[in-house]
């Protein structure tokens, strides 16, 4: 009698087991049907490579750029691009590139020669607009993203360079993410320091740093601008490059 209890009661006691194993998985598995993370590994079939494209129009007829537009194999994000005959002339572009030694903007690789999350990776020049729309917005909302400097920016302020000084006390370099109504209106704004040597810190960002963008959530599209403390007559000297990867957005 008491063998037949006590199998009755780790039966019992197994099958509660079994039961509170199947509550975290269907958790994880609503997690993960609520958070989707932008990706473009495996789109570039060649390494150190980026984007290209040669379709495009000008928004004037003596505009040096063309403009056109991409979006991820989701189809969750549509980002700008702009080109000339040269290359990639602003807004983003996606890249394997790893080299983390060569200066000027003809490199387009991060400082940290990867993605956060792959080989592949978003490289962005406020030159021309850097936008990001939300092509889903009734069901997505941002969420943030991971962000580093690209070797171009780094390496101008770390050395200096032709057009840009060596940061020194109380420089920075500002990254901020302007989020907008679908008719244009400001919807809110929050900064990211990819470097900053204020109050006796020297932070060049030379690693992916994770970028709220919570505050702005509701946003149809995200609009970047770059500012610094290296400004003269012609307006920013430090080289207006950054990086992105990892992309998320949350089911709301």
């Amino acid at each position: 009698m008491k063998k037949l209890s006590l199998l009755m009661l780790l039966s019992v006691f197994a099958l509660w087991s079994c039961d509170d194993d199947d509550v975290v998985k269907e958790q994880v598995d609503d997690d993960d049907v609520k958070e989707q993370v932008v990706s473009f590994e495996n789109q570039l079939t060649d390494p150190e490579s980026a984007f290209q494209t040669t379709e495009g129009e000008k928004a004037n007829p003596d505009d040096y750029f063309f403009r056109t537009s991409f979006s991820d194999k989701q189809h969750l994000l549509e980002f700008s691009h702009y080109f000339g005959d040269w290359g990639f002339g602003g807004g983003f572009t996606y890249t394997n590139k790893t080299d983390k030694t060569t200066p000027g903007f003809t490199n387009l690789s991060a400082i940290t020669a990867k993605g956060k999350n792959g080989s592949v990776y978003l490289t962005a020049s406020t030159g021309n607009p850097a936008r990001i729309t939300n092509l889903n917005p009734d069901k997505y909302e941002f969420e943030g993203a991971w962000v580093t400097n690209t070797t171009y920016a780094y390496l101008s302020m770390k050395n200096g360079d032709d057009f840009a000084k060596k940061f020194e006390a109380d420089d920075w370099f500002k990254l901020t993410a302007v989020g907008y109504r679908a008719d244009g209106t400001e919807l809110g704004r929050v900064d990211y320091y990819l470097a900053d040597f204020r109050d006796g810190k020297t932070k060049i960002v030379d690693t992916w740093e994770w970028f709220d963008w919570r505050s702005i959530e509701d946003a149809d599209y995200i609009q970047f601008e770059l500012s610094s403390t290296d400004t003269g007559e012609w307006g920013m000297n430090t080289p207006s490059y950054f990086c992105l990867d990892g992309i998320t957005l949350e089911a709301e």
